[in-house]
């Protein structure tokens, strides 16, 4: 017994320092084995067996020597290769569905490419999960064929409160509710299936894309589907923090919200909400250049109607877009005040198409929050799309891969 615990505490041990010394290089891209052992804690003689090692695996690659002017030999270069495996993931949005076939890097193969499922309102959680089973059905179809794949994992990322990288418990632009999606699709294909909320893979998409300060304390705010948020701590991704801002309440007597809760800032500050209240304008006779470009122009009821109204000066189209401004501002005073970041990165693709409603909720955002945690705060405004979500999404299952409770390597 003794004997198998000192096995088992060795393989731990070797496991722990090969992970230390791959995720290092994922992290500097290319970099020499003196840097690796200096960095890591390693011994050089560890590190060399332990870089071997990963070569024989084919995860890491030479690729060339350190440029410097010292006399002597130049040490090698040493570089993560993403291409060793390849990645299934799935980004869900409301209106359409990404599956494509990944490197380990996230980047989208030239001969299994991405595909784009798109979806209506009245399509039902059972035929989504058909659709995005036949699509994987079909690349890993098309994997077998080729003699250089290896799909090594499935990831999946939807909007909602994920637990536990495996079960939705619920999500209120989806309209789901209770699903454990990682056992379906397990059942189902026999590969490692990670579940992930959306804005985390996008924010992963942007920390490791963008470069981010490794002591930067950065708050990533997600606009595209709800209002979430992620927080970047030393250039990590803070677990502690569950990212659901969305539902916590601005409004005490607000309108229900899918989650059971009322006035939650996602119901005050959506483009639903903003479609919603602009709706129940149009019935009181109100919102007269709106109700124009819909009678007259054949134009429907959607948000990009209602701002090109706004643009038009339709006055009561603005007060709907300042209210949802300031909800907005609201919630952003409140992200201040907890955790005095010193960036604010926002996507927000759809909500944020008119600049009006940035501006107003800035200007209630830094009007609320601490004088003293706004005097360097920055704001920055991205838009993920479809191939950088993806890109989240095979960064998350690759550093699932890649942790100390995944698979062997």
């Amino acid at each position: 017994m003794k004997i198998d615990n000192a096995v088992g505490n060795v393989q731990l041990m070797q496991k722990i320092n090969r992970l230390k010394v791959l995720n290092f290089i994922r992290q500097k891209g290319e970099v020499a084995r003196p840097d690796i052992a200096k960095n890591t804690g390693l011994s050089p003689s560890s590190v060399t067996n332990i870089v071997t090692y990963l070569m024989d695996k084919n995860l890491c690659v030479e690729v060339g020597r350190v440029d410097s002017k010292e006399v002597g030999r130049k040490a090698v270069l040493i570089r993560f290769n993403p291409s060793a495996a390849n990645i299934i993931s799935v980004n869900i949005e409301t209106s359409s569905i990404d599956v494509a076939f990944t490197d380990l890097d996230g980047n989208i193969g030239n001969i299994i490419e991405r595909k784009t499922l798109r979806l209506d309102k009245e399509v039902k959680e059972h035929e989504i999960l058909k659709m995005i089973e036949k699509e994987i059905s079909l690349m890993l179809n098309k994997a077998e064929k080729l003699k250089s794949a290896n799909v090594v994992g499935i990831g999946i990322a939807v909007s909602g409160l994920v637990l536990n990288d495996e079960r939705l418990e619920i999500s209120t632009s989806m309209k789901w509710k209770g699903l454990s999606l990682k056992e379906y699709f397990e059942k189902l294909f026999h590969l490692p299936v990670y579940i992930q909320n959306n804005s985390k893979t996008k924010a992963l998409a942007v920390l490791r894309k963008n470069g981010i300060n490794a002591e930067e304390n950065i708050i990533f705010l997600d606009l595209t589907m709800g209002v979430g948020i992620i927080n970047f701590y030393k250039n990590e991704v803070n677990e502690a923090v569950i990212g659901e801002i969305g539902h916590t309440t601005v409004k005490k007597d607000g309108p229900p919200c899918f989650c059971g809760n009322r006035g939650c800032l996602e119901v005050m500050c959506s483009v639903d909400a903003v479609i919603n209240q602009c709706n129940e304008l149009l019935q009181q006779g109100r919102c007269c250049v709106l109700k124009k470009l819909i009678r007259e122009k054949g134009m429907a009821l959607t948000y990009e109607t209602i701002v090109k109204a706004f643009e038009m000066g339709d006055y009561d189209v603005q007060e709907v877009l300042t209210e949802c401004g300031q909800y907005l501002g609201i919630g952003i005073a409140n992200i201040i005040n907890i955790f005095n970041p010193k960036r604010i990165i926002i996507n927000g693709d759809v909500l944020l198409t008119t600049d009006y409603v940035y501006k107003i909720a800035l200007e209630e955002a830094n009007s609320r929050a601490y004088e003293q945690f706004t005097k360097n705060l920055q704001y920055e405004r991205v838009n993920i799309d479809a191939e950088r979500a993806i890109t989240g999404v095979s960064l998350y299952v690759t550093d699932k891969l890649f942790d100390l409770m995944g698979p062997e390597i």
